[in-house]
């Protein structure tokens, strides 16, 4: 009988042989890709840690920054209050002055010239930065470096308290002014509508900057 096996076929040891080596190729492979993988993630957890420290300094920084900044805002409020602060003075000791060397105003002698008043007793907390008065007339005079509508309306509550700290004079007419060394528009259309005399001052002398000037009784 032929033999019809060919004679070039697979032997069981060369497909033995080579079901060896592909599995020491696969398990080179899964050997290559473990140590890779172990590299990325190595390089993951470097990348991480780097950028934690840089969000840390970049924090740290920022904080410094920010406290520096808050140090700023401070000393330029001090600074800017300072100066707010003397300007007010200056403006205070103007006023005051001016009426003390010449206490006439609105065509009146004034034979009192009383600045920063505190009542006593106080039946009202309050105080007043400057008063004229004479035999039959009070003149309240607030000053201010740069006036404003509400100081313009806060002028009544000062007529209400020094008529309830200074009940003699309730039958005096009483003039409520504000004085400054300059007024906006919008505050000397308020004082006209609410009567408050406006005073400013003009170069080496104060005059009268207001449309209309009442009194109240």
């Amino acid at each position: 009988m032929e033999n019809l096996t060919p004679t070039n076929a697979p032997t069981f040891e060369s497909v033995w042989a080579l079901m060896q080596e592909n599995a020491r190729q696969q398990k080179e492979n899964e050997r290559i890709f473990n140590k890779q993988l172990a590299k990325n993630e190595r390089l993951f957890r470097e990348q991480v840690a780097e950028n934690n420290r840089f969000l840390k300094d970049q924090a740290a920084e920022n904080e410094k920054q920010l406290k520096e900044l808050k140090m700023q805002i401070q000393e330029n409020a001090k600074h800017i209050g300072g100066i707010s602060a003397s300007n007010g003075e200056f403006c205070e000791e103007y006023f005051v002055n001016t009426f003390k060397i010449n206490p006439t105003f609105l065509g009146e002698k004034f034979d009192r010239v009383l600045d920063n008043l505190k009542p006593d007793p106080m039946v009202v907390n309050d105080q007043y930065d400057l008063v004229l008065r004479n035999g039959k007339t009070i003149v309240l005079i607030e000053m201010k470096y740069k006036a404003k509508v509400s100081d313009v309306r806060s002028m009544f509550l000062k007529l209400k308290s020094y008529r309830a700290n200074y009940p003699m004079f309730n039958n005096y007419k009483i003039y409520l002014c504000l004085a400054s060394f300059s007024f906006r528009d919008y505050v000397k259309s308020c004082a006209a509508k609410e009567g408050v005399v406006l005073i400013q001052q003009r170069g080496e002398k104060i005059e009268i900057v207001s449309e209309k000037v009442r009194y109240w009784e």
